[in-house]
């Protein structure tokens, strides 16, 4: 079998030097970070060694990055753990690529490859979910997208049966997904040993084959590349200390971090999540950029509107309202229609209805084709997703087949003007979203494009409250699939536990994989657990980061983070966890975050309101101690109002 590997050349972010930090503008000198393999690539390079291992007859393995000259180290350190050919997209013409001009010039290599090192025959494309710096998650979907063929994320492990199947990550539980053709591209999670490098190898890896491709090369076309065939373009770049009303404290002792926890959880002071309103948007007289109503996807599973999409529809309408618009909901699925009520209740004016029996389950391509059709028809100015598991497969799909620009895991949407150069825009959707691991923030805006698209994290939009009394307008949409959009079918599922609400807990204890083994996580987080519940009489949870599900200590239904559930919660306790960019989109809009890691370097105390670095052998029995003696002096605390 052959398989191409899409590596990227990072910076190393878990590493940032002092002096890269240009305190002026409060951006990072990116020139002065250490440069790495993007570490999920590494982990697509050893999902694609471990499929070599199981499946029959001879495999070709080809490494392919997009770059400058120097990306050739990255290439070799590829070459080093065993792949055998490497490739480097690297020209001039490709500088300021966004995912979409990206994922074309990718598309067009993997399609020469294809031709020339397979000479036609079936492959397998492997990524990871995606990278550090970025961190959007669009390039494995829009490149599936371009080349026409299925992608499924999320994949932890896999089996030849004898063909293809993947086991993956869904909304319901774990799926086994059989791809019923190839090529198909497989986008991998951080669950796997890294496949190591050999002497051998490393002696051997400046000799093999290894080429570099111009965008002449590839057959690309000029205006589809580089800042000419980008769709959105970076308009701010600030520190993320510009958006936090706090920074960290670290209380000296056990006692003292108690004292102030109780203070900051009894007062209802938000901590860092604080925003001060902005006034609203105001057109005087202009004409805006664009036109048309404001979109949202409901996500809805077993006909349970998903949250995010409540929340979603809420920051429609106050988008919308200042130009003048209408807010839209797309819904798609099977008996989905009665779902419309309610979100017409929460401020929807029309809703798009896609029904139909094919479309009882989420896959990416017949989904996306049916509200691509739906886009195209009636043309929105702005469409939102919610930055889930199942929007950030479908969003970039949607995106890249309507020619829409997208802006990923947004945590801010408002209207605002642009003024730069020659380029006035007016009234246009500024999208803020971290970057690089979580250490800038950039507002990035959409260019030449009917519509402006992004997905948004969940949790940091308020939902709407309901009004019974509205109605609107709903409006059927013809379904139009042929057997060949069904490029893959799920063979099994395994449903997660639902014993956990994390979403709704008002305190949630997680343990990482620093606790080292699940005997330590029992007794370390589920006894704080249950002691701040007695303490603060709330609802309370006990959570966990991927790797330490993935280690046992706990089951996937308790797992905060992209791949588990987004929290919210008024005070949440992190033990022994780094802070991972993945984990840390679930769980960095609690209100009040403590973080206890014996790194001081972790990237956790970047989003803690309070810290201490320590051991957790050396914290966590003392602050379970602590909180006890606490037990019956805290009154109940009326935190209805701060959690909505």
């Amino acid at each position: 079998m052959n398989y191409i590997v899409l590596v990227k050349q990072v910076p190393d972010v878990s590493n940032i030097p002092v002096e890269a930090w240009d305190r002026e503008k409060g951006t990072l000198k990116r020139g002065m970070l250490d440069s790495v393999l993007n570490p999920l690539d590494l982990q697509a390079l050893t999902f694609a060694n471990r499929m070599i291992e199981k499946s029959p007859g001879p495999s070709h393995v080809v490494c392919l990055s997009m770059g400058p000259p120097q990306a050739r180290e990255t290439l070799l350190d590829c070459l080093s753990r065993g792949a055998d050919e490497a490739v480097l997209l690297t020209d001039r013409e490709f500088a300021g690529a966004d995912t979409v001009a990206t994922s074309y010039s990718l598309a067009q290599a993997i399609r020469k490859i294809h031709q020339e090192m397979f000479q036609g025959a079936p492959y397998i494309i492997v990524a990871g979910m995606q990278s550090v710096d970025g961190d959007t998650a669009q390039v494995p979907p829009q490149i599936a997208e371009d080349l026409g063929i299925d992608h499924i994320a999320y994949a932890e492990a896999f089996s030849f049966e004898p063909s293809l199947v993947v086991r993956r990550i869904g909304s319901r539980g774990i799926e086994s997904v059989e791809p019923k053709s190839l090529p198909v591209l497989i986008t991998t999670t951080l669950c796997l040993d890294p496949l190591y490098r050999t002497f051998q190898k490393s002696r051997e890896a400046p000799s093999r084959p290894y080429h570099e491709w111009t965008a002449k090369e590839v057959g690309a076309l000029p205006e589809r590349i580089g800042l000419k065939g980008s769709r959105t373009q970076v308009s701010r770049i600030f520190s993320p200390s510009e958006e936090r009303a706090k920074e960290c404290i670290y209380p000296a002792t056990v006692k003292e971090l108690v004292d102030k926890v109780v203070e900051r959880y009894q007062s209802g002071d938000l901590g860092h999540s604080a925003r001060q309103p902005e006034a609203p948007y105001q057109l005087d007289g202009n004409q805006p950029t664009y036109r048309g109503e404001f979109w949202v996807y409901v996500e809805q599973e077993k006909g349970r509107i998903q949250p995010v999409s409540f929340e979603l529809v809420g920051k429609a309408v106050e988008l919308a309202k200042p130009l003048g618009e209408q807010v839209g909901a797309v819904l798609v699925g099977h008996e989905v229609r009665q779902l419309a009520g309610e979100l017409f209740a929460r401020g929807a004016d029309k809703v798009y209805v896609a029904d139909d029996p094919r479309l009882h389950e989420f896959l990416p391509y017949p989904f996306k084709k049916v509200v691509n059709a739906i886009v195209e028809r009636y043309v929105p100015q702005a469409f939102l997703f919610g930055a889930t598991p199942l929007g950030r497969e479908l969003a970039p799909r949607v995106a890249y087949s309507s020619k829409a620009g997208l802006t990923a895991d947004c945590t801010k949407l408002e209207i605002g003007d642009f003024t730069k150069g020659q380029t006035h825009l007016v009234a246009i959707l500024k999208q803020t979203r971290p970057a690089l691991g979580g250490n800038i923030m950039a507002t990035i805006m959409t260019k030449d494009s009917k519509t402006q698209m992004a997905t948004v994290r969940p949790g940091v939009m308020p939902e709407p409250k309901r009004d019974p009394s509205r109605t609107g307008e709903l409006i059927a949409c013809p379904v139009s699939l042929q057997p060949d959009d069904f490029k893959s079918q799920i063979l099994s599922l395994l449903p997660f536990e639902s014993k956990a609400s994390l979403a709704e807990a008002e305190l949630i204890v997680e343990g990482g994989r620093g606790l080292r083994t699940k005997a330590n996580y029992d007794a370390m987080v589920r006894p704080l657990a249950t002691a701040l519940e007695k303490l603060f009489k709330a609802k309370t949870e006990v959570g966990a980061s991927r790797m330490a599900v993935e280690e046992g200590f706990v089951g996937h239904e308790h797992q905060v983070g992209q791949t588990g559930q987004t929290v919210h919660p008024k005070l949440l306790v992190a033990i022994a966890i780094s802070g991972a960019v993945q984990h840390v989109s679930g769980m960095q809009n609690a209100h009040i975050i403590v973080a206890i890691n014996k790194d001081p370097q972790a990237r956790i105390f970047g989003y803690a309101d309070f810290g201490m670095v320590d051991s957790f052998e050396s914290v966590v029995p003392e602050l379970i101690k602590e909180i006890k003696s606490r037990v019956g002096s805290v009154p109940r605390a009326d935190v209805r109002q701060v959690m909505k």
